[in-house]
C-alpha cells in the first residue's frame, strides 16, 4: 500500500467518524429520548445460547488448523458454560420451553420459543 492509498483510507475513516459525531450532536442537542430495545425473554436467550453451543461444537469438530484448535476448545467450553448457566436460571424461574414444539397453524419466527 502506498501513501496515497493510506491517505484515502484515513480520509474515508475520518468522514465516517465526522458523520457519527454529527448524528450524536443532533441527538444530544435535540434532547430526544432514545428508547432502549426491550430485552429478549429468557426462553429466547436460552435457545440462542443452545444454538451457540451447537455451533461451537460444530466448529470444534471441523477445525483443521492446529493453531485454531485451542480457540475452538475455548469457544466450545465458553458456550457450554453460558448455556448451562442460562438453563439453570430458566429452571429456577420455572420456565418450561422446547424449541421442538410445533405450531399447528403455520410458521413461527426462528427466534421464537414456545413456552407452556
Amino acid at each position: 500500500m502506498n501513501i496515497a492509498d493510506a491517505l484515502r483510507k484515513i480520509t474515508v475513516l475520518l468522514q465516517k467518524i465526522h458523520a457519527v459525531l454529527q448524528k450524536m450532536q443532533l441527538v444530544l442537542l435535540s434532547k430526544q429520548r432514545i428508547e432502549p430495545k426491550p430485552l429478549p425473554s429468557l426462553p429466547v436467550v436460552v435457545e440462542q445460547a443452545r444454538r451457540e453451543w451447537i455451533n461451537a461444537q460444530y466448529y470444534y469438530n471441523t477445525v483443521s488448523d492446529q493453531d485454531l484448535i485451542d480457540h475452538a476448545v475455548y469457544m466450545m467450553q465458553a458456550a457450554e458454560k453460558k448455556y448451562m448457566y442460562l438453563l439453570k436460571q430458566a429452571r429456577r424461574a420455572g420456565v418450561v420451553a422446547s424449541p421442538y414444539m410445533v405450531i399447528a397453524d403455520g410458521d413461527r419466527d426462528k427466534n421464537e420459543v414456545i413456552t407452556h
